[in-house]
């Protein structure tokens, strides 16, 4: 599989798209934090691999992506919602986007890349100093660490699915033992107080569901609430 994501990666860097603005998220951004910045292993369990996409999105026409991906040997189909997506028997490729306003969209037509994204609330907060890496020869843009950090936290309990939640939260945990603590600190103070206070209820409410991580959940609402 890591074979076909470094390919993947390529067509993304051949198009200047990181360039662009547009990140590499997720379980696979979580891997290279794995990788290259010292988070210390964690199990890989997603087929997804998500790209985000910011709004507005001012770039050159790519309006051959799809097809380049499909070279590679993956086919594309559509959500019920009417967004893309591409897949192969390992794989799955998907598009995010930031859900503004209203948010009653669907989808988010990206013209440029003649893609239809799936809008999502909080990824904006993912556009936060974001930063580079570089994994086998390419050059991938990735979220900040503590930004991915504080996102998983509020959204780890929008999640229904258990298992999901879990994983949000353990890799937000682990996340943090990386994290410039000062960065986390100033990224925190800039959202608004309801997101501050959705965040330190989340992480006492996570203390039931991964008691073993206590001590480490403490550490950070410890960091949080000390911001002077």
């Amino acid at each position: 599989m890591y074979e076909i994501i470094n390919k993947i990666l390529k067509v993304f860097e051949e198009n200047k798209l990181w360039d662009e603005g547009i990140e590499l998220i997720g379980s696979w951004c979580f891997n290279l934090y794995q990788k290259y910045l010292g988070v210390k292993s964690y199990p890989l369990r997603t087929q997804d691999i998500d790209f985000l996409i910011p709004i507005p999105y001012k770039s050159k026409k790519h309006l051959n992506l799809i097809a380049e991906l499909e070279k590679l040997g993956f086919q594309h189909s559509f959500n019920s919602s009417g967004s893309i997506y591409l897949w192969n028997s390992e794989l799955k490729i998907e598009f995010i986007a930031p859900k503004k306003g209203e948010g009653l969209e669907k989808t988010i037509n990206i013209k440029n890349l003649s893609v239809k994204a799936i809008p999502l609330r909080f990824v904006d907060i993912l556009f936060i100093e974001p930063i580079q890496v570089n994994d086998n020869g390419v050059k991938i843009l990735i979220p900040n660490p503590a930004s991915f950090c504080l996102q998983k936290i509020i959204v780890a309990f929008r999640r229904k699915n258990l298992a999901k939640k879990l994983k949000d939260l353990e890799q937000a945990i682990r996340t943090f033992e990386i994290v410039d603590k000062e960065k986390l600190k100033y990224i925190y103070s800039s959202f608004p107080k309801k997101w501050q206070k959705k965040i330190i209820v989340n992480l006492e409410k996570s203390k039931s569901l991964l008691p073993l991580l206590e001590e480490r959940i403490d550490k950070i609402i410890l960091t949080l609430q000390n911001i002077k």
